[in-house]
């Protein structure tokens, strides 16, 4: 280890880490010997405390894991398919420790958190305020408390992310999601093994393609194909950059495995949302990074390329988007799931009126739904439904007030990735520059595909936010360490200059 000036540390201090990396590794390990009894349970845990290890040698490491782990939902698939205790909360609590420890003796303090907590924190009293005024005071307790989680989450990411190595490591723990969660599914699909959930990481379900064909869709560890083609979107820019601007070959062969296998899994979720948001992606790959037109005739000839391979009924599925745009002539009324879905929005909308200034209460929509549709009279089905629109559900839940407080949190997220692209160009780091550009767009996909669903996953919304967030004060700290190296450079050649001026001046002072 090296502190920040450059110095070694102390043997001590890493003696201390070693050992409490090495207890809470223990820990973990006893707990999951004596509770579970699978091989690949034991295997998550070697890797486990290999990451511990690795997180005590660097700490980007952790990152790497925080960040693999959450949004693939490793932590989630252990505990509801093997029991296993939560793997997340006790890593999240080893990364505060050492983060601690490295402030206390190492003088590593973290930057820029101020910000990323205000705004986070503003959101947050919302949803408090909600405890006193929603119909089901639990159900908003309950929210509350799994918005604390994703906050603290989001919060440790800005703490974590400091320096455009950190940066770098969090992308490819998006990447690593792809490839593992997009490689399981695609064998999953193309062998027709849905009955394998390939240890909990590929669920699958049998599901209505369109009128009167079924077919199933890929789920990967998110239970809904909408979501699991929401979060893949996102990878996909991020692979394309690292796939242009890392340097050692085997990280390009892996960018591009990530990026074909997260384009391809969007495909086989058989999601309308998730084709938008697919659109919108590459559609702001070649606005903003305006690519060669090489780039964009070749990349259009491999979509042409793929078109027989992929499933008829995919674009089949696609057509119906038609449907619900105003002009298409569809009747609500004989189409089930355009019935549900527009019944879902009206229900929202009226929620909204009834309660427009702080909404109907937080993770309260789904509880009141019944109440509405029955006035309503659209929607048949006598069960608890959710918004089917993010958007839609935060007016309905909490109001303009809650409304406004959230696009303030997504402004602040974006604005810190444009300023961080700006300062990255700056200073000359054009891949750093296009990775933050690369994330503004896969988050913009990942928003659009919102549209159409709730907020039922919000962690990996939360996950975007704190890289986001912490996104401009790392690239401040990068300018500010060039900004220094240019000076002691600068001040070595005056040095230079003065000893060799000295030197040749020596004779005449005799």
């Amino acid at each position: 280890m090296r502190r920040t000036d450059g110095t070694t540390s102390s043997f001590e201090w890493v003696s201390l880490v070693i050992g409490i990396a090495a207890i809470a590794a223990g820990i973990v390990g006893a707990l999951l010997a004596t509770r579970i009894h699978s091989a690949g349970l034991y295997l998550l845990m070697l890797v486990g405390i290999v990451m511990l290890v690795a997180t005590v040698w660097r700490i980007d490491w952790g990152l790497f894991a925080l960040v693999a782990m959450t949004y693939a939902r490793i932590s989630d698939v252990a505990v509801h398919y093997y029991g296993a205790p939560s793997v997340a909360q006790p890593f999240i609590a080893f990364l505060a420790l050492l983060l601690f420890l490295r402030w206390v003796l190492l003088g590593e303090k973290p930057q820029g958190w101020l910000p990323a907590l205000a705004t986070i924190a503003a959101y947050g009293m919302v949803i408090f305020l909600s405890l006193f005024y929603a119909g089901d005071a639990l159900r908003a307790q309950e929210g509350l408390l799994a918005f604390m989680k994703d906050a603290i989450i989001a919060l440790m990411l800005v703490f974590l992310i400091q320096s455009k190595d950190s940066f770098r490591m969090a992308t490819w723990g998006f990447l690593a999601t792809g490839i593992l969660l997009g490689t399981i599914a695609i064998i999953q699909y193309v062998t027709g093994t849905f009955s394998n959930d390939y240890w909990g990481l590929a669920e699958s379900q049998l599901m209505n393609i369109v009128s009167g064909t079924e077919g199933y869709r890929i789920m990967g560890t998110y239970g809904d194909p909408n979501f699991f083609a929401q979060v893949m979107v996102v990878i996909i820019p991020l692979a394309l950059n690292r796939l242009r601007y890392e340097k050692k070959t085997i990280l390009k062969v892996l960018a591009a495995w990530a990026l074909a296998a997260s384009f391809l899994t969007v495909v086989f979720t058989f999601s309308r949302g998730g084709f938008l948001a697919l659109c919108a992606v590459l559609g702001l790959l070649v606005l903003l990074r305006k690519p060669p037109l090489i780039a964009i005739l070749s990349g259009l000839l491999i979509l042409i390329l793929l078109i027989p391979f992929l499933p008829s009924s995919y674009f089949d599925r696609i057509q119906t988007i038609l449907e619900y745009l105003p002009f298409s002539g569809a009747d609500v009324r004989t189409e089930v799931s355009l019935r549900g879905r527009m019944s879902e929005y009206a229900v929202a909308a009226r929620m909204f009126m009834d309660h427009p200034i702080f909404g109907i209460g937080y993770e309260n929509y789904a509880n009141n739904y019944l109440t509405y549709s029955v006035r309503l009279g659209l929607d048949p089905r006598n069960t608890e439904r959710s918004a089917h629109s993010l958007y839609l559900e935060v007016l309905a839940e909490q109001g303009v007030i809650g409304f406004l407080m959230f696009v303030f949190v997504l402004y602040s997220a974006f604005n810190s990735l444009s300023k961080a692209n700006k300062v990255f160009k700056k200073v000359s780091l054009e891949g750093e520059a296009d990775l933050a550009l690369a994330l503004e767009i896969g988050f913009t996909g990942y928003l659009v595909s919102a549209l159409f669903i709730h907020g039922a996953y919000p962690r990996t919304m939360w996950l975007l936010i704190g890289v986001s967030l912490a996104a401009y004060q790392m690239a401040k700290s990068e300018e500010l360490l060039i900004a220094r190296a240019i000076f002691r450079n600068r001040l070595k050649l005056k040095e230079t200059a003065s000893i060799k001026k000295a030197g040749k001046s020596e004779p005449y002072g005799k």
